[in-house]
């Protein structure tokens, strides 16, 4: 009976050693967590070393190609001189007989040019202008190379019932043949059919297009 007393006896004051040592754990940890405070940052350490490259990636499909762009004109042509008329004043050709092809230079000197020119060359001429025209009025314009050759003709006309003035455009060009050597006269022709028209500025540009 004895031998069992003393037993319980013993396990008591083990059982009360480990309590003990254990509540001493927990406050020295719950010390720890409320007195202890954390040290300053220690410095950012250096950057690493960059890794490698990854691989490059696959190509892309190839886009679908352009339309074709258009023809340039023939390179064996060149232009060898060029001369301009230009004159800006203001001419009413309504005293001019119906129905009949008359010079411009009748009333405007610039609007003849000479020009002289090598063996197998083309002469290409253009001319643009405005016209005043007041209803019913009409005439016709085109180019003529040495009395001989006769450009396509543009029209500026105004028909009733059309009431006012109207100021209309016109443009035209002309490619000869080859021609000889030596000199060739360009022309502006008018031809009025109705009316009085006015003519206003205009420009004459003729060109030597070598022929190689």
């Amino acid at each position: 009976m004895r031998y069992t007393q003393d037993t319980r006896a013993w396990k008591v004051l083990v059982l009360a050693l480990v309590i003990g040592l254990l509540g001493g754990v927990l406050g020295a940890a719950l010390t720890a967590s409320l007195f202890v405070k954390p040290g300053p940052q220690g410095e950012q350490g250096p950057q690493g070393d960059q890794g490698l490259q990854g691989a490059q990636g696959l190509q892309g499909v190839q886009g679908l190609q352009g339309l074709q762009g258009i023809s340039g004109t023939n390179g064996t042509d060149s232009i060898l001189q060029i001369l301009q008329n230009r004159n800006d004043t203001q001419e009413n050709i309504g005293s001019y007989t119906a129905m009949l092809w008359f010079n411009m230079s009748e009333f405007d000197s610039s609007m003849k040019i000479t020009i002289n020119i090598q063996q197998n060359s083309k002469i290409f001429a253009q001319f643009s202008s405005t016209q005043s025209l007041s209803a019913p009025s009409s005439m016709w314009v085109r180019i003529n190379v040495d009395n001989n050759y006769n450009s396509s003709t543009y029209k500026c006309a105004i028909g009733p019932p059309s009431p006012g003035v109207f100021i209309v455009p016109g443009h035209i060009e002309f490619l000869t043949n080859s021609l000889n050597s030596g000199q060739h006269t360009i022309y502006v022709q008018f031809l009025r059919e109705n009316g009085s028209p006015l003519v206003l500025d205009r420009t004459f540009t003729v060109m030597e297009i070598a022929n190689d």
